[in-house]
């Protein structure tokens, strides 16, 4: 069967249009970019946990400096708790510093 060159143009056009179309609609809603961010107030972020754990009363302080300024921080009322949040699995990856501080 032949089709004229406008023709076959046309229906690659069309076709092309349509798998745009349903890659777009078919494509996951969820961005794992974002996985893990503690900006996220999605249900997998760690900012909807954030907001719980104030919501509830329980001070939190997100760090965002590097571990020694935590452990050299003084004005440090009542118990400390370090969580850390990585995008990617590890193993275990504390240094000897981070060790002592804990072992306080």
């Amino acid at each position: 069967m032949k089709f004229p060159k406008r023709r076959l143009g046309v229906i690659s056009a069309i076709a092309m249009g349509v798998l745009i179309i349903i890659t777009l609609v078919a494509a996951p809603a969820n961005n794992k970019i974002n996985s893990g961010s503690t900006y996220s107030r999605a249900p997998y972020g760690y900012g909807a946990w954030y907001a719980y754990m104030e919501k509830r009363g329980t001070p939190v302080q997100r760090w965002q400096k590097p571990f020694e300024d935590l452990a050299n921080q003084t004005d440090a009322q009542g118990s400390v708790t370090l969580l850390r949040v990585y995008s990617w699995l590890t193993l275990d990856t504390i240094s000897g510093k981070e060790r002592e501080w804990i072992k306080q």
